[in-house]
């Protein structure tokens, strides 16, 4: 994730390298989707689209063999998905009399903030795009979104019909034995009241790496929360509130690096003849696709603590 950090020729080499470290750093620290995602490198110069390769499961033909002769050859299968690159931004303009007289760490936290955002916006827009799979559960005794009502809240049993779907299409787990779900806090509380929820402090010396809001597990299945999958209001029965859990195997969802990176920091402010006013903002490209669609679930309910 190489990354340059634009600033006027008054700041030093040494600064702006600090801004560009510190800018990463929590960057990194707050993505969610670290580790989650089949990653891809930004192709320099080749143009806007971003390509995953991978070798589909082989199929079960084995077989008894006869002596002395070789089996009925096969050949491995590969795919590739592509995903077209777009440009994330973000910028912020003080004014230079606010820069001057604020309190010491507004920079600092300027920053931070923005590092925070880029990440919640990498992590929001994969998120949006894993959404999209077409495996659904649907929790109680629903059979569509549209008849989804209050008590379709998500328990151990909604769960288990998504992992057994991940099952019967022969999806691996993760390095660590379990799958990965993706939960909205409302939908937490719910399945965290079934017995047999274990809370992350429970198992969290047993795993082989953490994953960013893990809050426990339920079935072989980590979850993490993931507060911004967006509710869909009003479109159950009676006006109900439809929330998505994802569950998903490896390599489900691609997402690429973060390419051409770029931290500004203007000091002033390269547009004003006075130098009125400072800027800070990021720009970056990233592509991202759904790589394997048998790899995921999307449980559909309702939440016992939702609005409606």
């Amino acid at each position: 994730m190489a990354a340059s950090v634009g600033t006027t020729s008054t700041t030093s080499t040494a600064l702006k390298q600090y801004w560009n470290d510190f800018f990463i750093e929590r960057l990194v620290d707050n993505l969610s989707m670290k580790g989650l995602t089949k990653r891809a490198r930004v192709p320099n110069g080749n143009g806007t689209t971003v390509f995953w390769v991978g070798i589909s499961k082989v199929s079960a033909a084995g077989a008894a063999g006869t002596e002395g002769a070789d089996p009925t050859t096969r050949s491995s299968a590969a795919f590739r998905v592509s995903g077209v690159l777009k440009e994330y931004v973000n910028l912020v303009k003080n004014s230079r009399l606010f820069m001057d007289t604020s309190i010491d760490g507004t920079r600092e936290q300027i920053i931070g903030d923005l590092a925070r955002d880029a990440a919640k916006l990498a992590d929001d827009t994969v998120l949006g795009a894993a959404l999209a799979g077409t495996n659904v559960v649907f929790a109680g005794a629903a059979t569509h979104r549209s008849n989804i009502i209050l008590a379709s809240t998500a328990t151990i049993r909604s769960i288990r019909k998504a992992v057994r779907l991940l099952q019967i299409s022969s999806v691996p787990r993760f390095p660590d034995g379990y799958y990965v779900g993706l939960v909205h806090p409302d939908v937490a509380f719910d399945l965290q009241s079934d017995s047999a929820w274990l809370d992350v402090n429970r198992y969290r010396d047993s795993v082989k790496y953490d994953i960013v809001g893990e809050v426990g597990s339920l079935y072989g299945v980590r979850f993490a929360l993931a507060p911004t999958i967006p509710i869909l209001v009003n479109t159950g029965s009676a006006n109900v509130d439809v929330y998505r859990t994802l569950v998903f195997g490896p390599d489900y969802i691609g997402q690429s690096d973060l390419g051409d990176l770029e931290v500004v920091i203007n000091e002033p402010g390269k547009t004003s003849e006075l130098g009125m006013f400072n800027t800070y903002g990021y720009r970056f490209v990233m592509a991202q696709a759904i790589l394997q669609n048998s790899r995921a679930v999307r449980v559909e309910s309702s939440a016992s603590l939702g609005t409606n």
